[in-house]
């Protein structure tokens, strides 16, 4: 099982939608946890956009005005969701795994900017949990720090820190150590400020189902916010990557006459006398075949040149970690 626990900054800014679906590619993601859509309804299209390998089941709280809102999906293949239950900082549902024929609960959180709600916030979601019947998982942006060393200044409001940690306690959850950056917001000025706002906190009898789950913080593109994947450690089956024809091939020079000539090969390969049931079944076999060697090859050369922008962002973004950032950067 694999969770994307992901503040976006708006589910229609130009490229994030596209990011997005190259995480959930990437690392086959089973739960989609979205914070912050600035969207109040979502369609039945755009939800599919997101379906990557498989159909989910979807649930959201709508945002306010220009802020907010939450998307919550389950892959249909992997979990039965029992009940959702929605709040004003929270959306939940109860799960059955199919793998394991586990049942779970799990918790969307997108914490209040206005820190005048804190009190609200932590006790509408500690209640939930505590009404919860299943072991939880709560993960989101609690918009709240836990210590010192999560965030790069001292301008640190100790009240808030005190009361976090104590309905931390009361809630009898765990936070899950995160692998990879030291700060999971950052507010991307010149001298910037970085503080640790995006978490993941388990129930003991969970994390006892699940010893081996490990939490780690994706390189951060576009958004402000790291995105966190949770994985469950369990083994998964591997599967085949799927084929998707790309309608960009159309604007490769040549691309329709090659196209053009494989199918007219194809044909003349079968012979006149199939039927025309059986001679589109072997031309669209083998144009499948041909796409999908043809589109890896020629996306070879885009993806290492991705790949290297991503290692470079990477190695950007542990600079402020370590030593800091000047007025010259």
């Amino acid at each position: 099982m694999k969770a994307l626990i992901y503040n976006m900054r708006g589910f229609g800014e130009p490229g994030r939608r596209g990011q997005l679906k190259s995480y959930l590619r990437q690392h086959r993601v089973d739960i989609i946890a979205i914070q912050e859509t600035i969207k109040a309804e979502f369609s039945a299209s755009e939800l599919r956009s997101l379906e990557v390998g498989g159909q989910f089941a979807w649930d959201w709280v709508p945002a306010v005005g220009n802020s907010g809102g939450m998307l919550l999906g389950f892959r249909d293949e992997g979990f039965e969701v029992g009940q959702w239950k929605k709040g004003t900082f929270f959306i939940s549902a109860s799960i059955f795994q199919r793998s394991n024929k586990l049942k779970w609960c799990f918790f969307m959180v997108y914490g209040p900017a206005d820190h005048r709600r804190t009190e609200e916030f932590l006790g509408e979601l500690t209640q939930a949990v505590e009404e919860a019947p299943y072991p939880v998982v709560v993960g989101g942006d609690f918009n709240l720090i836990r210590a010192a060393c999560e965030k790069s200044n001292d301008n640190i409001s100790w009240s808030r820190v005190r009361r976090f940690n104590e309905a931390i306690a009361t809630m009898a959850l765990r936070e899950l150590t995160r692998a990879g950056a030291r700060f999971t917001w950052t507010n991307r000025r010149l001298r910037p400020t970085q503080c640790v706002l995006d978490r993941v906190l388990v129930s003991p009898a969970w994390e006892a189902a699940f010893p081996l789950c490990a939490l780690t913080a994706v390189t951060r593109v576009g958004s402000d916010h790291t995105p966190l994947l949770l994985c469950s450690g369990e083994d998964t089956l591997v599967r085949q990557s799927r084929f998707f024809f790309q309608t960009w091939w159309f604007g490769v020079p040549g691309f329709g006459d090659l196209l053009g000539e494989k199918v007219r090969c194809f044909i003349f390969d079968r012979g006149p006398h199939r039927c025309a049931v059986e001679m589109w079944q072997y031309t669209s076999r083998n144009s499948h075949q041909f796409l999908k060697g043809w589109g890896a090859n020629l996306g070879r050369e885009k993806r290492d040149f991705r790949s290297n922008l991503l290692r470079q962002v990477e190695d950007l973004d542990r600079v402020p970690d370590t030593n800091g950032l000047d007025e010259e950067g």
